[in-house]
């Protein structure tokens, strides 16, 4: 079938040369007066055409539609110029190329990795190396730190440390700011903390609710745990500037929406016989179907402190249940 195939009609070769033939014997010649002395059609005659004129063997003749016949040692001659031409080209296109590729690794390339060496994520697992990686942190700011703890808060030898390294951040001539959650201020233990750690220097404010607790080195190095849910898990030091900012955007925004601290203020309902922003909040997870374990947890608080919180709640709303009390805060536009 192949064979068929090939011997089915004359290709362009076989069609170009019938067509050169007659040109070798009239000499210049239209193309169209060419064709039909070979006894083509247009149609049949435009591969042999296409042919003669890719292999170099017609020129231009000297009357207009004309065209000549080239010897075929004349018409390698010019195939072989016109491709030490294509040659030359594409070198000097090779060279450019190459010139770009050096300029791209040699002179651009390093400005990018000098960027990406600014960047770096990493993980603290163990204790020992958390606090090793705080004193890096805290060794490393040069103007001001920011933080915000929802709660609970550590041990008291853990406070003690924290003051102490708050303390020689200011002598350093450090700004030091801190957001806590307002369940911080409803024992007596941790009102003492924020009292002293404001009597130290540091601005503290107070907020309804907070994310995760993140400390901020001036606005190159953060450092924030690894699960919010549980804060005593690894933590994570992420440094450089085209990471920190969205962090950074973050404390400023919880920091506008929190209160400055006193430690006048008190977080009782019983003394303020209001609503404090601790009971409203925990209305609000509330209604959002949140239990008491999750609720303590968002807060920073134990399940004792809730408890006396929807018990507040409950009592100040005159409701007999806790369903009661979601509606009619709803009623009273409390949530």
């Amino acid at each position: 079938m192949a064979n068929s195939a090939r011997n089915s009609g004359p290709d362009a070769g076989d069609i170009g040369l019938a067509l050169y033939q007659v040109l070798r014997s009239h000499g210049s010649s239209v193309p169209a007066k060419a064709t039909a002395a070979a006894g083509m059609t247009e149609d049949e005659a435009a591969p042999g055409w296409a042919e003669l004129e890719s292999l170099g063997l017609i020129r231009p003749g000297r009357m207009p539609d004309e065209v000549d016949p080239i010897e075929p040692d004349t018409a390698l001659i010019g195939l072989l110029a016109r491709q030490r031409e294509e040659l030359r080209h594409q070198r000097e296109e090779l060279t450019g190329l190459l010139d770009a590729a050096e300029s791209l690794m040699e002179r651009y390339r390093p400005t990018v990795q000098r960027e990406s060496d600014k960047i770096e994520v990493r993980l603290a697992s163990s204790d020992e190396r958390k606090r090793q990686t705080l004193a890096e942190f805290n060794a490393s700011i040069v103007a001001s730190t920011s933080s915000m703890h929802p709660g609970p808060l550590p041990s008291s030898e853990v406070l003690s440390y924290s003051i102490k390294a708050d303390e020689e951040l200011i002598q350093r001539g450090i700004k030091v700011r801190a957001i806590y959650s307002q369940s911080v201020d409803s024992a007596p233990r941790q009102r003492k903390y924020l009292a002293q750690l404001s009597a130290t220097g540091v601005e503290v404010r107070l907020a309804p609710q907070l994310p995760f607790d993140l400390l901020l080195a001036d606005t190159h190095t953060a450092f924030l745990t690894a699960n919010p849910e549980n804060p005593s898990e690894a933590a994570i030091v992420v440094r450089g500037t085209a990471l920190i900012r969205s962090y950074v955007a973050l404390f400023e925004d919880c920091w506008l929406r929190s209160v400055p601290y006193s430690s006048q203020a008190s977080g009782a309902l019983e003394q303020e016989g209001e609503l404090t922003d601790q009971h409203r909040t925990t209305m609000r997870l509330l209604a959002n179907g949140l239990t008491d374990e999750r609720i303590a947890r968002k807060l920073g608080v134990s399940l004792r402190t809730v408890s006396r919180l929807v018990s507040e709640i409950m009592r100040y709303l005159q409701a007999d249940s806790r369903f009661q009390a979601g509606v009619l805060a709803v009623t009273h536009g409390l949530v």
